[in-house]
């Protein structure tokens, strides 16, 4: 069961935090990241943390506690979510940048 928690926590986390990282690679758009802010290495790291989120996913056994699963991986996606507002409330300059029409 703690491996289950721990695998779904992480699956959650590094799944959702593909999604902004991938979404504004293809679209070609920057996004701040520990590897650069390019479109090209957005869209490689999105597709990275979605297969790492897969992965931890596919080895967390959720069949045998499908409950502790899927309450670990949502709050995975809420930390990731609550870090990703916290970057962009700490760095407005490069939120002004990308996005030239906000204040």
């Amino acid at each position: 069961m703690l491996l289950t928690t721990i695998l779904g926590f992480f699956g959650g986390l590094f799944g959702a935090n593909g999604i902004p990282h991938y979404l504004t690679g293809v679209t070609g758009r920057e996004h701040p990241s520990p590897f650069g802010s390019s479109s090209v290495v957005n869209a490689i790291e999105g597709w990275a943390m979605f297969l790492l989120g897969g992965t931890l996913w596919y080895f967390a056994w959720i069949q045998n506690y499908v409950l502790y699963a899927f309450i670990s991986a949502a709050l995975g996606m809420l930390v990731i979510a609550l870090v990703h507002t916290q970057v962009w409330v700490k760095n407005p300059e490069f939120y002004k940048r990308i996005l030239p029409g906000r204040k």
